[in-house]
């Protein structure tokens, strides 16, 4: 209790009003006072620091939310470019083929990218020489950016309307055409200009990643998620807000800000949301544009468990100050000095002691009953505290799988870090993939998908060995954490590998006698034996993913320096 507070209480028991009261009437006022303060301030502090740091976990977990998402939109740009750059391996760009031969090769491979919406080669001077479905060809976009920036080098465009192409692709859903914008040059063995490669993909695979975003995060009750461009406008999002511009919410990160955020905004509608942002930075080839994820939910929705939780500890902190009040104010003419322990006992716990420290009185039956109500109201309170704690442990799990989240992962690898080295261990970083999980779920539907997960995660504990770790960082993908002896590491790799392999690959069974199948790529890396920082590890682990997948996917490639 402050000095404050004892002055207050001092002053109040010398004033004139209790100038006709005895000594023993004025004692039991002030125990029964104290031991109630006492209670009150036990309470409040519990409660205020258990809603700021459930504040703190909503908050986090929107921002992680809206960083997941520009993440994977990075992601799928960057192997968008990727495969663009894998076009330029045809031939029949370069060596003259027939216009009709070329047009086949384009089709065939729009056939295998159902993102892409259409694939053009124009010649030197802008006019499109072979597309696929014929559109466009003979046709001159000299004019149109896609050839411009496109002749100059590897361009990406951001969001547009279609404005050659509305009319003559096929659109039956009769929505408003989108495309993001994807050219380079073709060069001959001479370094000449041959011509520009372009290829238009949809805007509707962002949709699709932001609509897996909803279906993990749930649980967070009237979440939504929303994609705006560098300039503030809605791109992706509730319909009323499409194409709004939201430069006046006053937390949008700058272009300088690389790092998720979140903040308590009021949207135009006047209404506030606990909001969190992430800024696209690219990723790889992907030189970003600028995008900003954003996650929000309604205050009153985000917060309610915190206003719950405070209100439930301020009522106990209540019922419990008033009861040891009453007790108080009955024995304390009789038990003036064990009273007196146990105020100064619970003094001590407020500074950190355990509930045991209060000393069970005795006597006679009501001291006694004093002390242990007085050592269980605090037990009570550390065990809020402990529930506090268990909400945070639910902030670093993954609520469909149950496995340990990315902020999770981010914090063992810190501690884990020190102690490989005191035991003179390595680590083993190795990056999960499923493959055709997306094929699951447009043929089965979201919620076979997660069963799928649900399996698969069983599937990958089952692998580990003790003290090994796994988790999920979204989506599809899961990043295992293996610690062994330097000299073990390529063995354990492999035979964990192998492992996973054969045991994803085996199929699922799914309600009304259903069963889906899938199979993964791996990629590992060698902590300190790749790089010395654990990011660096990561990334490393991360290319090997990629590249397993394009040599072909179910297989493990290790990072080779």
């Amino acid at each position: 209790m402050t000095q404050t507070t004892v002055k207050l209480f001092v002053m109040f028991y010398s004033s004139s009003f209790f100038s006709h009261f005895s000594l023993r009437s004025r004692f039991i006022t002030l125990i029964a006072a104290l031991v109630f303060a006492t209670t009150l301030l036990l309470g409040w502090v519990a409660s205020r620091e258990s809603a700021e740091q459930m504040e703190a976990n909503i908050g986090n977990a929107a921002s992680e939310a809206a960083y997941q998402m520009v993440d994977k939109l990075d992601r799928s740009m960057d192997a968008r470019i990727k495969e663009v750059k894998l076009l330029l391996g045809i031939q029949a760009l370069t060596n003259g083929t027939d216009t009709s031969l070329l047009r086949e090769q384009l089709e065939r491979l729009q056939d295998n990218h159902n993102v892409v919406s259409w694939i053009g080669f124009t010649d030197p001077d802008g006019v499109v020489q072979a597309a696929t479905e014929g559109i466009l060809e003979g046709v001159s976009v000299a004019q149109r950016p896609v050839f411009m920036e496109g002749r100059k080098a590897l361009w990406v465009g951001d969001v547009h309307e279609a404005v050659m192409l509305a009319q003559l692709l096929t659109n039956p859903s009769g929505e408003e055409l989108q495309f993001v914008d994807i050219a380079t040059p073709v060069y001959d063995r001479n370094e000449e200009l041959q011509g520009v490669l372009a290829v238009h993909l949809s805007w509707q695979w962002a949709e699709y990643i932001q609509q897996s975003m909803l279906t993990p995060s749930g649980y967070l009750k009237d979440t939504e998620t929303l994609l705006l461009s560098a300039n503030g406008t809605v791109l992706l999002g509730p319909e009323t807000l499409i194409g709004q511009s939201l430069d006046s919410l006053k937390h949008i990160p700058s272009s300088t800000t690389t790092s998720p955020q979140w903040a308590i905004e009021t949207w135009p509608n006047g209404e506030r949301f606990v909001t969190g942002y992430a800024r696209s930075s690219g990723f790889e080839d992907f030189p970003g544009l600028g995008w900003i994820a954003v996650s929000r939910q309604p205050v009153a929705t985000a917060f309610a468990p915190v206003e719950k939780l405070q209100d439930a500890i301020t009522g106990t902190g209540l019922l419990l100050a008033l009861l040891f009040a009453i007790v108080g104010w009955i024995i304390a003419s009789r038990l003036a000095a064990p009273l007196t322990r146990l105020a100064n006992a619970a003094d001590r716990m407020q500074d950190g002691e355990h509930a045991d420290s209060i000393p069970l009185e005795g006597g006679s039956p009501e001291l006694k009953h004093l002390s242990t109500s007085m050592r269980n109201m605090a037990t009570r309170l550390l065990d809020q505290r402990s529930t506090i704690n268990r909400l945070e442990d639910l902030a670093n799990t993954d609520p469909l799988t149950g496995l340990p989240n990315r902020a999770f992962l981010n914090q063992y690898i810190q501690l884990a870090i020190p102690e490989a080295e005191r035991n003179q261990q390595s680590m083993a970083v190795i990056f999960i993939d499923l493959d055709s999980f997306k094929q699951v779920n447009d043929e089965l539907g979201h919620h076979a998908g997660d069963l799928l997960l649900i399996e698969i995660t069983q599937r990958l504990k089952s692998a580990l060995r003790s003290g090994d770790v796994v988790a999920r960082m979204g989506g599809d993908e899961f990043v295992m954490v293996l610690k062994t002896k330097e000299e073990h590491l390529e063995m354990l790799t492999h035979e964990i590998s192998k492992r996973l392999l054969s045991s994803i690959d085996q199929p699922v069974l799914l309600p009304d006698n259903e069963q889906a199948r899938v199979g993964s790529s791996l990629g590992a890396a060698w902590w300190p034996h790749h790089g010395l920082h654990i990011n660096t590890v990561l990334q490393l682990a991360d290319d090997a993913l990629y590249a397993a997948k394009a040599k072909g996917k179910h297989q493990l490639v290790i990072h080779s320096t």
